[in-house]
């Protein structure tokens, strides 16, 4: 009995001594502590650590219209169309073999970074069996396709339409100090196929506001410009185009897109319901212009429709309606923040529309690799 008592007090000492060297070990380790009555938990320590790492983030919000250019990686495939060949007989060599949204990246091994040199390498192949290495929905694959002699364009072609670039006018959204930028709030899609375009290049450039036409219920507005491509009106190049916008690096001096002054970086807890202001140059002069925050969603699945928002600025309603395309990147502006930019606006009431939250551009601006700029040709072409 005595024996049985002396094994039960050893194995309570051992359990005794297990407990006290694991809190101890817990509470001088700084995974948690006791003060007072108060045990701070490891959630608690955990966003102590993550509060400290968002340190804010200071960026010159700029609201300048600018004139974009972007390349793709390859040629992006538009559609396929059937080709007369000699008699009476039509053929269409890459139907069922190449996709709308496709990107041809190498025709034989030679890699392809324009249309007219994808034609030109057809019509020396002639109607020699080819070997494409295409892009599809983020994998690489790799095809064969016969060409042949079209009548009615009198070379040989496969039957796609293809397109290595596009342009148009945005918005940047913000000036960092060292001279990257953002811009449009979304990213760039092909106006045809409305899916993101994989990049290799891109530019912006000052543009020339000639007119805006305002936005109707049903008939949204738009900014109508003219983008010269020349040196002197070349302001820098685009290394990304992401879902949050495009961004990139500038040439020119900063106080060229942006007289205002550095702002902080509002996080997405801190954006209110309520008053707010749009800031952009498209009068010939930046101006902040009120609108409405009427309802916030965070961690919604589509960033660019975090913050809803609604014109009230009767100076800018009777400039342009409400939100026009063009607009997209506008900095939105809050108690002396940058929380956001314009995105998107309702077709049904010009006045209303969505705007992403700046926190998320400057996040998505700070990842990945960056892609160098270089300059292409215009529209689409049958090969």
């Amino acid at each position: 009995m005595i024996q049985k008592l002396r094994r039960f007090y050893f194995f309570l000492f051992i359990t005794l001594l297990f407990v006290i060297g694991a809190y101890g070990n817990w509470y001088f380790t700084g995974e948690g502590r006791r003060d007072g009555l108060i045990l701070e938990t490891d959630a608690r320590v955990k966003e102590e650590r993550k509060a400290k790492a968002r340190q804010a983030e200071m960026v010159y919000p700029s609201g300048e219209p600018t004139g974009i250019y972007i390349k793709t990686k390859g040629v992006l495939v538009l559609g396929i169309q059937e080709l007369e060949v000699d008699g009476q007989q039509n053929a269409s060599p890459a139907k069922h073999k190449l996709k709308s949204g496709d990107y041809i990246l190498k025709m034989n091994e030679t890699k392809i970074t324009a249309k007219a040199q994808l034609l030109s390498l057809l019509q020396q192949n002639g109607d020699k069996e080819v070997i494409f290495q295409i892009l599809r929905k983020g994998e690489e694959q790799k095809i064969k396709i016969r060409p042949v002699y079209s009548r009615k364009a009198q070379c040989y072609q496969i039957g796609a339409w293809i397109r290595n670039d596009t342009q148009g006018i945005g918005t940047i959204t913000y000036l960092t100090e060292d001279g990257h930028f953002a811009a449009l709030g979304h990213g760039i899609s092909d106006s045809d196929l409305g899916v993101k375009m994989d990049i290799s290049a891109g530019s912006v450039y000052k543009t020339n506001i000639s007119t805006i036409m305002k936005g109707l219920p049903e008939n949204p507005g738009e900014i109508i410009g003219s983008i010269a491509y020349i040196p002197e009106n070349y302001l820098g190049r685009i290394e990304k185009n992401t879902e949050s916008g495009i961004f990139g690096q500038l040439s020119r001096e900063r106080k060229e897109l942006c007289q205002g002054k550095k702002m902080e970086v509002a996080h997405a807890e801190e954006i209110k319901p309520g008053k707010a202001w749009i800031r952009t140059s498209i009068s010939g002069e930046t101006k902040d212009y009120a609108v409405e925050i009427e309802k916030i969603t965070l961690h919604k699945q589509d960033v660019q429709k975090t913050l809803q928002i609604k014109v009230t600025d009767p100076e800018l309603i009777a400039l342009t309606g409400g939100i026009i395309q063009g607009l997209s990147g506008s900095p939105i502006v809050q108690n002396g923040k940058l929380i956001g930019a314009v995105t998107h606006v309702f077709v049904d009431d010009p006045t209303k529309g969505y705007g992403i939250c700046a926190e998320t551009m400057v996040e998505q601006g700070g990842e990945g690799e960056e892609e160098k700029a270089s300059d292409g040709d215009i529209w689409c072409l049958l090969v």
